[in-house]
């Protein structure tokens, strides 16, 4: 399965505390983003490099890095080669398809990218983002509405999410995952926009304390089994070319296929 595709919950943790790193892979986030960038002061970027470079984490991580106009891009580049355990590279402040390619061209192995979206011309070209190889599409609400010089609200983001949803659906992606509640205690708060995120189409949300992940799994969660449910019996049903056959134990005929197109037609 690929994780990255089906991943609903992503956890960020500060690269400069090495002690939360463990903690936040041993929760139930579906994927942990160390984080490089915001989270650490620049003069505190060489030191976290080095805690990463000697880390040997219990399960695989995302590393969020500094962007390439940043004079901690290349150094942050360079560390990627040395972890193993890296399951993917989340790009920050992307913009344009050709900063995704560029960034191709830097890094010495392959790893999946999340392309932060975060600013309105990154709206603007999301097509072309989407279609440029990356694995999936993160926004980064936050900074978007500090671009925008609004206050963050459920109106100012519709557009952008559901651009980032039609962006992904054609490009043959997974649904994008929302930006971060930044209220941590507020669960109502974070609720309810995981649900306004969930009906535009959005297939997760960025995660900025382990409490958070509960909860958006919860409303989350119930989505993801039914669409996985649905595409694997209607994959089995086209192999066979039709008629009544038998999917992890259950049988399947027409009305059981019919229930899965509407599943996925919802």
């Amino acid at each position: 399965m690929d994780l990255i595709k089906t991943a609903g919950t992503f956890l960020f943790v500060p690269a400069t505390r090495p002690d939360r790193i463990e903690k936040a892979l041993a929760t139930k986030a579906d994927v942990v983003i160390i984080d490089l960038e915001d989270a650490v002061r620049d003069e505190d970027k060489v030191q976290a490099r080095q805690n990463l470079a000697s880390l040997h984490p219990s399960r695989s991580a995302c590393i969020r890095i500094n962007d390439e106009t940043t004079s901690h891009f290349e150094d942050d580049v360079a560390l990627i080669a040395v972890c193993p355990w890296v399951s993917a590279i989340a790009i920050p402040k992307v913009h344009s398809a050709s900063q995704v390619e560029r960034f191709r061209h830097a890094v010495k192995n392959e790893v999946p990218i999340l392309a932060l979206i975060e600013s309105a011309q990154g709206i603007v070209d999301l097509e072309e983002i989407a279609n440029s190889g990356v694995r999936r599409l993160l926004f980064g609400s936050a900074d978007y509405a500090a671009e925008l010089g609004a206050e963050p609200n459920e109106r100012l983001f519709e557009y952008p999410r559901s651009r980032l949803v039609v962006a992904s659906a054609a490009a043959g992606l997974a649904p994008p995952i929302d930006g971060p509640t930044l209220a941590i205690h507020d669960n109502d708060r974070l609720s309810e926009e995981a649900r306004v995120a969930l009906m535009l189409g959005m297939g997760g949300k960025l995660c900025i304390h382990p409490k958070q992940i509960a909860v958006v799994d919860s409303i989350f969660r119930a989505s993801w089994s039914r669409k996985r449910w649905a595409h694997e019996v209607l994959d089995a049903y086209e192999n066979c070319g039709g008629g009544v056959l038998i999917v992890n134990g259950e049988m399947v005929d027409a009305p059981v296929v019919a229930r899965a197109r509407k599943i996925l037609s919802e």
